[in-house]
């Protein structure tokens, strides 16, 4: 599903729907896994070519298709240090940053690499992913996520875009106390780190689902300013 730049959608209606399945799920007695996935240089890798066959393939006229050609093509792009300007570079890939097209034609671009993920589901918001999945037993969960990441990493090299396998988090929700010892592999063969909690659209998760670790984070934020403005309070009782 796909959340980012939709109307009636936001980070909060995306974060809410992701949490929800989690918490049907852990309520079932299920055992849950996900995936925040993570790209590299998710804009700038874009393939021109693919994207303008994604836009015909979902009813786009030839005049449009015309326009967006047009939109992406002709840009260069230079790189200033002090007063040194290097020459102009072409740009052949990639959607342009801090546009109001760039981010709708990204999510566009990848909105199919959630197709087929069953029992899986995938939300993306613009280039955040989570790929989650429920089960009754946590071994039946993460061979389901493992079997699901494998599919979209295959999709993500047909679309000639990069997993960032470092910051590709893997987290188990859980209710039990009990720790084990599951872990998601690329196609490598390397290890996705195993995370206690994650920030996901702003929202701190944890393993349990508790959110102790957003309100723990809230806290330090406000904690000074809260003392401030109590001691400003004590002063002004005391006058």
């Amino acid at each position: 599903m796909q959340s980012g730049f939709r109307q009636g959608h936001s980070t909060i209606t995306a974060v809410t729907s992701v949490t929800t399945d989690i918490i049907t799920a852990l309520d079932n007695k299920k055992s849950c896994a996900a995936l925040f996935i993570d790209l590299s240089k998710a804009f700038d890798t874009v393939d021109h070519h693919l994207l303008l066959q994604r836009l015909k393939s979902i009813g786009f006229s030839h005049t449009v298709l015309n326009w967006f050609s047009n939109y992406l093509s002709g840009r260069t792009q230079c790189v200033a240090v002090d007063n040194f300007i290097s020459p102009l570079l072409v740009v052949i890939m990639g959607v342009p940053h801090g546009s109001v097209l760039g981010p709708v034609l990204f999510s566009i671009y990848i909105n199919n690499l959630g197709l087929d993920l069953i029992p899986s589901k995938v939300h993306f918001y613009a280039d955040d992913t989570i790929l989650y999945t429920s089960a009754s037993s946590l071994l039946e969960a993460v061979s389901y996520l493992q079997s699901a990441f494998n599919q979209v990493q295959k999709s993500l090299v047909g679309l000639k875009l990069v997993l960032n396998a470092k910051k590709t988090k893997f987290m188990v929700f859980t209710r039990s106390h009990l720790l084990s010892e599951y872990t998601i592999l690329t196609e490598n063969g390397a290890p996705i780190e195993r995370v206690s909690s994650y920030k996901y659209l702003g929202i701190w998760l944890d393993d349990k689902l508790s959110f102790g670790v957003h309100i723990e984070s809230l806290l330090k934020k406000f904690r000074p300013k809260l003392g401030s403005h109590a001691l400003v309070c004590t002063h002004e009782n005391v006058a």
